[in-house]
C-alpha cells in the first residue's frame, strides 16, 4: 500500500524556509551558552547578563510585526535570505570578535531572527491549501529541532575548540542560505491581499466580533507562552540548585523541546481534519497534570512527563499562528510576526512575573501553579469559533 506524499513536501520554497528555521533556531538555542562564557569572561552579574538576553528578545520579537508588513509588500525572498545572511555575520563575528564586540554582535543578530519568523511562516502557510496547517506545523517542528540540537553542537565545539570553533555552526548555516538563494525564486509574490486567499473555513465566523476574537486568542497565547518559557528558563534552574549533573539538566531541557516539537506536527494534522479550537483545548488539557507533576517525579517518570507536558503543550502551536493569520486576510505575514512576536515577549513577561513569585514562595511551588494556566487557556478555546 503507498502512501500518497502531501504537495508541500514536494516544493522547493517549503523546504527552503523549514531547512533555513531549522539554522535558524539552531543559532538562537546556542546564544545562551555563548553568552554564559562572555560573562564569566567580563565578569558580569546575573541582571548584566539577563539584560544582554532580554534585549535580544525584545529586537527578535517585537521586530516580527514589522518586518512581516514588509513582507507582504515586497514578497519573502529578500527577508528570508537577509535574515540568515544577518545572523551568520552577527554569530561569525561573536566566535571571532573581542568580548564586548561579541556580546554586542549577539544582541544586535536578534534582528535577523525577527526577519525570518513571520516572512518564513508566511511561505509555510500558504504553500498548500489542502494541508495548510500540517504544513506549518512541520515548519514550526524544524525550527524546534534546531532548538533542540544548537546547545548540543555548541557545547561540543566550545569544549573542543574554544569560542573560535564555534565559527563552524554559522558556516554551516550557510547550506540553507544558498538553498534559499537558490529556491526562493525572485518570481515569489508577497502573500495575496484579498480576504479570498483564506479559505472560506479559516475566516472567522461572522458572530464572532474581531475584538472578542482577538481577545481570546491573547489570552490562550499569553498562558500558553508564560508556562512554556517558564518551564523552559526555570526548570533547568532548579534541578541544577537541587544537584543535578549539567547533563541530567540537559536532556530535560531537550525533552520538552522534543516533545514540542512532535506535539506540533500530530496537532496540524489534527487541524487539518477538525476545527482547531478542539485542538487547542486537547493540547491545553492533557498538559495540565504533567506539568503539575514532573517536578516530584522520580528518574524515568520525570523525563516522561516533561516530554509529555512538551508534547501537549506544542499542539496548537501552528493553529495559533493561522487563527492569526485568519484575522488578517491578506496579510499573513505581519499576522505572524504578530502572533509569534506576542508569543515571544508575552512569555518572557509572564516567565518575568513568575521570577518574581518564585522569590515569595518557592521556585517549584511556583512552576507547578503553572498549571492552572492551560486550564485557562482550554476555557478561553471554548469561545472560539467552532471553524478554525
Amino acid at each position: 500500500m503507498t502512501t500518497v506524499q502531501p504537495g508541500f513536501l514536494r516544493e522547493r520554497p517549503y523546504w527552503a524556509v523549514a531547512i533555513t528555521h531549522f539554522f535558524v533556531d539552531t543559532l538562537n538555542s546556542s546564544r545562551t551558552l555563548l553568552v554564559a562564557i562572555l560573562a564569566v569572561s567580563l565578569g558580569l552579574t546575573n541582571a548584566q547578563v539577563g539584560i544582554a538576553l532580554l534585549l535580544y528578545n525584545v529586537g527578535s520579537s517585537l521586530s516580527q510585526p514589522l518586518f512581516g508588513s514588509l513582507a507582504d509588500r515586497v514578497g519573502p525572498r529578500w527577508l528570508v535570505i537577509g535574515g540568515m545572511g544577518w545572523m551568520m555575520l552577527f554569530y561569525g563575528l561573536a566566535a571571532l570578535a573581542g568580548d564586548w564586540p561579541a556580546l554586542i554582535a549577539l544582541t544586535m543578530a536578534g534582528l535577523g531572527s525577527g526577519a525570518f519568523h513571520p516572512t518564513g511562516t508566511m511561505v509555510a502557510s500558504q504553500i498548500s491549501d489542502t494541508h495548510r496547517t500540517r504544513a506549518t506545523s512541520i515548519f514550526f517542528m524544524s525550527g524546534q529541532m534546531g532548538l533542540f540540537i544548537g546547545p548540543i553542537l555548541t557545547g561540543i565545539m566550545l569544549g573542543q575548540f574554544g569560542r573560535p570553533g564555534y565559527l563552524i555552526l554559522p558556516l554551516l548555516a550557510s547550506t540553507a542560505f544558498m538553498g534559499s538563494w537558490q529556491w526562493l525564486g525572485r518570481h515569489m509574490h508577497a502573500a495575496p491581499t484579498a480576504a479570498s486567499a483564506i479559505p472560506p473555513r479559516q475566516r472567522p465566523t461572522p458572530g464572532t466580533t474581531f475584538q472578542m476574537h482577538s481577545f481570546l486568542l491573547a489570552i490562550i497565547i499569553m498562558m500558553g507562552s508564560t508556562v512554556s518559557v517558564s518551564v523552559s528558563n526555570f526548570a533547568p534552574k532548579l534541578f541544577t540548585e537541587i544537584g543535578y549533573a549539567p547533563g541530567y539538566v540537559g536532556w530535560l531541557s531537550g525533552l520538552w523541546m522534543l516533545g514540542s516539537a512532535v506535539g506540533g506536527v500530530l496537532g496540524g494534522a489534527l487541524g487539518d481534519r477538525i476545527a482547531g479550537k478542539w485542538v487547542i483545548v486537547l493540547g491545553a488539557l492533557g498538559s495540565i497534570l504533567p506539568i503539575y507533576f514532573f517536578i516530584p517525579a522520580a528518574g524515568a517518570f520525570r523525563f516522561a512527563l516533561l516530554c509529555l507536558a512538551g508534547f501537549f503543550g506544542g499542539m496548537p502551536h501552528s493553529i495559533l499562528v493561522l487563527m492569526v493569520q485568519s484575522l488578517l486576510p491578506g496579510r499573513r505575514a505581519m499576522a505572524s510576526g504578530l502572533a509569534l512576536g506576542f508569543m515571544f515577549f508575552s512569555g518572557s513577561i509572564g516567565s518575568a512575573i513568575l521570577g518574581v513569585l518564585a522569590d515569595q514562595s518557592s521556585l517549584a511551588v511556583a512552576l507547578q501553579g503553572t498549571a492552572v494556566l492551560p486550564l485557562i487557556a482550554a476555557a478561553a478555546a471554548l469561545f472560539l469559533p467552532q471553524k478554525k
